[in-house]
């Protein structure tokens, strides 16, 4: 490699690492900058190559060994590792933007899978058991966190209950969560792969403003909702997981959707910004667009209104 790709493979397992730990480092803010953690390696990638993201990828799992152990690596290895590679060399070979989401999903979903398993043989526990001890060490942490900035006892007491019922839930929809973090990791990769592109590289496929979801999906859609009313629970069960990825995929065509408008319209990149921040922080928005992304199939929201003269 060239020297400046070594340079950049070194910053890219650095930023790596950064991003993938400061989900321990920043609280909150970390689970935002965490699913930054394939993009530093999926640039280089797109840069200078695949051999300089390989070498970008081994430095940072072999330093995730040494600071966070074999529950890190598993970590990063299935929900990272593809974005961070296949998904730019499928990119840098021309295909479509959101098939190449499409693939690059589909694997990282399969090596998720395969290195669970693998953990899971090694741990000698079963996954049920692993997902539990992660998740009361999760919220014994934010419990520990609310009751050092002074809670008092009743409130702590409705938060743990709160936690109790989020804690059912993630347990029993892990499957669809899961892959709705697939989605949403490859989904932020695309979108800062689009805002530092420049010169160096193309990205091919539908404009964003005009991207639709296959209009046969909203069967499935309503499939799975209608599941949730069946007296039979794995039914109720897979419906729910189901959901987890659609809503968030219909939510995205909303989002095109309210791109589609707003690019129509010459209003200033802040007042534009702020409209998106909205979407994502204030209730009941994030439903609105996703409503809109469902109804979509049906009323055209993009097609320009001509105005009554």
């Amino acid at each position: 490699m060239k020297g400046e790709a070594v340079v950049y493979s070194l910053a890219g397992a650095g930023l790596t690492l950064f991003f993938f730990l400061s989900s321990h480092w920043l609280g909150p803010v970390g689970a935002f900058t965490n699913m930054l953690a394939a993009f530093p390696v999926c640039y280089l990638v797109m840069r200078f190559g695949l051999l300089a993201g390989i070498v970008s990828v081994l430095l940072a799992t072999g330093a995730l060994w040494q600071l966070a152990g074999g529950a890190a690596l598993v970590s990063y290895g299935g929900l990272f590792v593809v974005p961070s590679l296949f998904l730019p060399s499928l990119l840098k070979r021309g295909l479509a933007w959101d098939r190449t989401l499409l693939i690059s999903g589909v694997l990282t979903l399969l090596l998720a899978g395969s290195l669970l398993l693998v953990y899971v043989q090694i741990s000698g526990q079963t996954l049920g058991t692993l997902l539990e001890q992660y998740l009361s060490a999760e919220v014994d942490t934010a419990m520990q966190a609310y009751r050092e900035a002074g809670f008092s006892e009743s409130q702590l007491a409705t938060l743990g209950e709160v936690a109790t019922r989020i804690v059912e839930f993630i347990r029993s929809t892990f499957v669809g969560l899961y892959a709705a973090g697939v989605l949403i990791v490859h989904l932020v990769t695309l979108l800062f792969l689009q805002w530092f592109k420049r010169a160096y590289y193309r990205i091919a496929g539908i404009a964003f403003v005009q991207w639709r979801l296959p209009a046969l999906l909203i069967w499935l859609l309503i499939v799975a909702g209608f599941s949730l009313l069946a007296p039979w629970g794995m039914l109720a069960l897979t419906g729910r997981n189901i959901l987890a990825v659609l809503l968030p995929l219909y939510f995205v065509q909303g989002l095109a959707v309210l791109s589609c408008i707003l690019q129509r319209k010459n209003w200033p990149p802040v007042t534009k910004g702020l409209i998106y921040l909205l979407v994502f922080v204030l209730n009941p928005l994030p439903l609105v667009v996703t409503g809109v992304g469902v109804f979509d199939l049906w009323v055209d929201f993009r097609r320009p209104r001509k105005k009554d003269l």
